[in-house]
This record gives C-alpha cells, structure tokens and sequence, in this order.
C-alpha cells in the first residue's frame, strides 16, 4: 500500500517538475546605463563598447536609455544635432546589430522632423539582422516643473500620434515607452491587456531628473510590473550632463511579482546582463488572475484607435471561426482583438469579414473591449476597402443569431463596397447576403483569395 502511495507521488512530483521545465522560457537581456554628452560620436563608441560587452555575456538584446545619441545644453543645438532615421547614428546600430546578430532597443532618439523646428523622441527595435523592426515616438511630453526647474518638451519636440503594438522579439513581446510614458497608467493597460498578444515585457528607456527619480522612480516601475504581470525594463541616464540636467540612473529590471531583479544604482557607463524566465509571467498570473477578474461589467480601458498587429503566415496554421477553420493567408488585417480576411462566397467584388479574434456566437457575449476594438476596425477597414474598389458607399451587416441568417457560429460583420447600379433593387443586396452561401456554384478557389488578401494587406501595412 505504501509502496503505491510512494509511486504515485514520486510521479506526481515528476510530472510537476515536467511542467515547471515546460512553462520556463529563460533568455539573457542586457541593459545600458549611460551618462550621455553633447558629442555624438563619442556617446556611439560607448554604446559600441556596451555592446561588444553585452554580446560576451550572450545577450540575446540589449536595452539602451531615452536620449542614447546625445543631451544637449541647449534647444538649438539639439535640434541642430538630430538626425533622420536613415541619418549615420541609427546606421552604426544597425551594422553593430547585423554584426553581432544581437537585437537592440534604442530607447530614445532625436529623430529629425519636418522643417526642424522640432524633434521625435523616438524608440526604435532593430533586430539580429540589422533591421528596425519597431518603432514608436513619445506621446507624452514632460512639460513640467521638477523641484526649481521647469522642463517643456513640447518647445523642441513633436508628440507621437500613435501606440505601437506589443514587437515579437527573442525576449517575448515587448512594448515600447518612454520615460514619461511611465506614469501613465492606461498606456500600459493597453500594451498589456490582450492575453495573446499582449506585452511580456514593458520597456522604459528613461532620463528621470534627480529630483522626481528620488520621489517616484522605483515605486512607479514597480507598480507597472506588479498591475501588468509583466517584467519591466527601465534602462535609464544617470549623472550630469551638462550645467543644466542631472539625471537619476538607478536603471531597473523588475519581474511580474514586483521584486527588482536589477538596480544599476549610480554607476555609468555600464552594461549588466541579466537572466528572466517568461514563463514565470504565466505562473504569476495563474495564481492570481487579475485579467480574469476584472469587472468589465462596471468598467472598461478602451483605445480610441485601433493598434494594427502584425501577421505572419508563413506556416499553413488555421485558426478557428466558429465550426470552421480559416487560413492565415486569407487574413488581410489584424488588431489586438479583430482580424479581418476575404470572402469565399463574395456578394459584391470586395466583400470582405471582420470578426473578432476570439469565438464568441452571439453579438451580445461581446465584452465592451471586443466591440469597440471590432467597430473601430470595421471602420478602418471599410474607408480603405471603399477607396480600394473605387465604390461610393458600403452596406454593413452583422446577421446575429440562426434566424438572423448567421450560418457561422461565430460574430462577423460584413462589409460590402456598393456602387450605383450593382442591384436593380438596393433591398436585394439583403436577400443575396441571406442565401449567397447555400448555392453551389460561385466559391472562390484559395489560390484566389490569398491573392486578394495579399492586395489588401498593403493597405494596412506599409512593408508587405
């Protein structure tokens, strides 16, 4: 009997060890702490430096801090100082990227826009091959007054007008901030809240001022990690740079619990690695479902654009909608919650679907992120593919329910370019959405319909 009992234990405890070794994804990143200058090419060589430093620890990306290019004293040589993004800083990082087939963050560059009179603070991803695979300027700009100093960033600097969707890297999903980014608490719900495709890790290249770095800086990085269930990555400036600016440095790393993995303190320049495990994001939010348990019924944080996701479809996977399964190549726009793809059995040239991600019947088992992420999307969508088939107005459609007319167990709206004269009846079109999928002939081949949607994806993504 007790025998038994030992066996079965000692299998249960492998079968846990099993699980445990499964659920862990262990990758090393590199964080830079700097104190940069006015010169340019004096802060790139550090940066070199930290590099070739970071890729012997075997690094598989390495962070970078806001303003890693240069910190100037003044509002015209900083304008005077930048550089587009094909300018020769961001080309060095790129060859050094390529070099050392290492992935870089650089968090915060004075990219030049416009006539000049203004700067993007602008976060770039470069990958293994030397290619800027993400990219996102600041929204938030710090016009403030910290301690006997008033900064407004908005004199020398554009806002972003846009949130740029969780990058697919070595080191899981990771979301673009900046600095002052951080003290917002929706722009982080938002990069976050998609269980799929949701930030791992959140990233905050910063130049925190000594005074508000003091007051506020760990308890912020630590309450994004610990509300997000995600690691946070805070690379930061530290020291003097100028007579001017002073900055905190203390650059972090914190993990899903909220226990700091690594603070830099007050050393610069610098480079420390570090090992996280991804899987302990999943073990943290099994244990305490935070995403689960929020009372969307009560509340909701709902963007007011729609964050266009990336697809990628170089396998032959499907994804399910409803009782039947649909191609990754049939898909021609993604969102966080949304996708959309091209019609098997069109009613009009142009008829298109959009859905949302997960498979939910009824219009009414929605839950308020879903429906406005689905709205905004079909209005996207509609605009273009309206301008794309040269048509002067769309029927919109949602068949919800059997009785409906709903033939897929699952919520889609139709939309549909019309142009003058495509019906002798316009109430036809209804009739024709009703039975166009239950006659036999008029079903397009695959070949036909990955074409379409390659068509169509350019007007979504720019590098298709």
């Amino acid at each position: 009997m007790f025998n038994r009992i030992d066996i079965l234990l000692k299998l249960i405890l492998k079968l846990k060890l099993n699980y445990q070794k499964m659920s862990t994804k262990i990758v090393r990143i590199g964080v830079c702490q700097l104190n940069s200058r006015g010169d340019k090419q004096e802060n790139f060589q550090i940066g070199e430096q930290l590099i070739n430093q970071a890729k012997k620890e075997q690094a598989k990306i390495v962070f970078f801090p806001e303003a890693f290019d240069y910190i100037s004293e003044s509002i015209s040589e900083t304008l005077e100082k930048a550089e587009p993004i094909d300018g020769p800083i961001i080309n060095g990082y790129r060859q050094l990227a390529k070099q050392h087939q290492l992935w870089i963050s650089l968090g915060g560059f004075h990219q030049r826009s416009g006539d000049g009179t203004r700067v993007l603070n602008s976060h770039l991803i470069i990958n293994d091959q030397g290619d800027i695979v993400g990219r996102y300027s600041k929204i938030h700009l710090f016009d403030v007054q910290a301690d006997s100093q008033v900064i407004r960033e908005s004199d020398f600097t554009q806002p972003g007008s846009s949130i740029t969707n969780p990058i697919e890297t070595p080191a899981g999903r990771i979301a673009l901030g900046i600095c002052y980014d951080l003290r917002f608490v929706e722009f982080a719900r938002l990069l976050t809240a998609s269980h799929e495709n949701g930030a791992q890790i959140l990233t905050y290249p910063s130049a925190f001022t000594k005074h508000t770095g003091e007051a506020h800086w760990e308890i912020l990085v630590r309450a994004r990690a610990i509300e997000n269930q995600c690691f946070v990555v805070a690379a930061a400036q530290v020291g003097s740079h100028n007579r001017k600016r002073q900055s905190y440095g203390h650059s972090l790393v914190v993990d899903p619990w909220g226990k700091v993995l690594l603070d830099m303190n007050l050393d610069s320049p610098l480079v420390r690695t570090i090992d996280i495990d991804l899987g302990y994001i999943e073990q943290v939010r099994e244990k305490m479902p935070i995403i689960q348990h929020r009372r969307r019924d009560l509340y909701t944080l709902m963007s007011p654009t729609t964050i266009i996701v990336p697809i990628d479809d170089k396998n032959e996977e499907k994804i399910r909608w409803g009782q039947l399964e649909i191609k990754r190549n049939q898909i021609f726009f993604r969102s966080t919650l949304t996708l959309a793809f091209v019609n098997k059995k069109p009613v009009v040239p142009g008829h298109v679907l959009v859905s949302p991600f997960r498979c939910v019947e009824r219009f009414s088992q929605l839950n308020p992120e879903e429906i406005n992420d689905l709205f905004q999307s079909t209005q996207l969508i509609g605009r273009k593919i309206e301008e794309y088939y040269q048509a002067k107005s769309l029927s919109i459609a949602i068949q919800d329910g059997e009785y409906a007319g709903q033939t897929v167990k699952h919520v889609h709206v139709h939309i549909l370019p019309r142009r003058a004269g495509d019906f002798e009846e316009n109430d036809t079109i209804y009739y024709e959405l009703a039975h166009h999928d239950k006659r036999d002939k008029g079903w397009r081949e695959e070949q036909d319909m990955a074409d379409e949607a390659i068509n169509l994806r350019k007007l979504f993504y720019q590098d298709t």
